[in-house]
């Protein structure tokens, strides 16, 4: 029977549908609705109720169903003013006598990332409303075990101890949803730690991994203080709504203990988170040192390779001297050739001039014998002629032979002349001024101008 109810509630409540639990003289009722309004019959017949209700958007859903439930809008706004506050979650507080609100945490983990929802109790004479939105977790004991419990009271409450207790119950069964996230965190550290403990640990990875933890452990801190600021507030707060009895407040004083017992535990696990950041600290700062000294080993081939290529290139630059005194001295031999060569040339060229001339006075001298040959045999011939004629025992002349013999003498000597100039002309012997120039037959002066230009 108990696991049916326990069945039939979480299936209720995953359907997202509102809990109304009362107590009456005549026992104990329950109702499940998707209206608020449809409780309203059941709680005016009762001593004490409680409504459970979730909502899609509590910002703006709450406000309207606590003023059908009978309570303040200003009740409500003075609560939803804490919700400003994104990054640290704020506990709430509010007593207005006749009515009053409290505002707790509704914490869920996983892995490493946390959501905070908020829960609103209000109280009036005789009910206690609770309003969250649907992600909150389920109130799977108390939604079982609420008319066990509404029974159980007795009958001689007031109806301040009635609620207060019913109150002291709701924020129990909430811490205990919100306990149990803590070793939700406290998987995640024990995982973390293992990692840090692998050498082959990336730190980038398991440094993100500290990060979310860390923000997940403050956040989670954030909510257990502002749980606890609440129940001491309303520990010590005086309400009229809340219970003056000394048993009673002492529950709410292990509410405080188990909270401050979470916050010891909570902080165990950052401190092993901080020892996983200084395990961290030093896995980088040897994977650091590591690296410098890899780097250093690096360096120092390098160097040595740096120290060899100095000294190669020491060689090469003394190779290179050498070569280069090589070469000077080739160029210097060369320059010395070169002057050699220059004065090699003007002895040529002066062999030359002096040649030019002396082919140029062979050349005259040539020209003066042929000239002379002719010359001669133009007095030779009639010389030679004369001479055989003037023997008179020979050969008898009168003055009537005059005329040939005189004849006889110019022709022969124009004929051998004649003949001698032609044959000298045959042989090349006669040179001429054009063949002279053609032949750069030039005059030692003008030869000696061009070897100076």
């Amino acid at each position: 029977m108990a696991d049916l109810q326990d069945k039939v509630g979480t299936q209720s409540e995953e359907k997202d549908l509102a809990f109304c639990f009362t107590l009456a003289g005549s026992g104990t009722q329950i109702k499940r609705s998707s209206d608020i309004e449809d409780f309203f019959p059941l709680v005016k017949q009762s001593s004490i109720a409680w409504i459970d209700i979730k909502v899609d958007d509590l910002e703006k859903e709450a406000v309207e169903i606590a003023t059908k439930a009978g309570f303040s809008e200003l009740l409500l706004k003075q609560l939803l003013t804490r919700l400003k506050e994104r990054v640290h979650f704020q506990g709430g507080y509010e007593d207005f006598d006749t009515e009053m609100g409290v505002l707790f945490p509704a914490v869920i983990v996983k892995g490493f990332d946390i959501t905070v929802n908020p829960v609103f109790m209000l109280l009036k004479k005789g009910l206690v409303l609770t309003i969250r939105n649907r992600e909150t977790h389920i109130f799977r004991n108390l939604h079982r075990y609420a008319e066990t419990f509404l029974r159980r009271l007795p009958k001689k409450l007031h109806v301040e101890d009635s609620l207060t207790l019913l109150l002291i119950r709701i924020i129990d069964e909430n811490n205990e949803r919100n306990f149990e996230q803590l070793q939700e965190i406290d998987r995640g550290s024990e995982s973390l730690t293992k990692d840090l403990k692998s050498d082959d640990i990336v730190r980038t990875a398991a440094g993100d991994q500290i990060y979310h933890m860390k923000l997940t452990l403050v956040k989670y801190l954030s909510c257990l203080w502002a749980t606890s600021d609440t129940l001491n507030s309303l520990r010590y707060g005086d309400a009229e709504l809340v219970s003056d009895e000394t048993q009673v407040l002492d529950k709410i004083g292990s509410l405080l203990n188990e909270v401050h017992q979470q916050l010891s535990f909570a902080e165990h696990v950052s401190d092993v988170l901080a020892s996983g950041l200084e395990s961290l600290q030093s896995i980088y700062n040897n994977q650091l040192q590591d690296k410098n000294n890899l780097l250093q080993e690096r360096n120092n081939l390098l160097q040595d390779k740096n120290n060899k290529l100095a000294d190669l290139n020491n060689a090469l630059q003394e190779k290179n001297n050498l070569l280069q005194e090589k070469n000077n001295k080739l160029q210097e031999y060369s320059n010395q050739l070169q002057e050699r060569n220059n004065k090699l040339q003007d002895y040529n060229n002066r062999l030359t001039l002096l040649n030019n001339r002396l082919t140029v006075l062979n050349n005259r001298i040539t020209l003066l014998g042929g000239f002379l040959a002719i010359i001669s045999v133009g007095f030779i011939v009639p010389n030679t002629i004369a001479t055989v004629m003037s023997q008179t025992n020979i050969f008898l002349f009168g003055p009537g032979d005059m005329g040939w013999y005189l004849a006889l003498i110019l022709t022969s000597t124009i004929v051998a002349t004649v003949s001698v100039w032609l044959w000298v002309r045959s042989r090349g012997l006669l040179p001429k001024a054009k063949e002279e120039n053609e032949e750069h037959l030039v005059s030692g002066v003008e030869k000696e101008r061009e070897i100076a230009t």
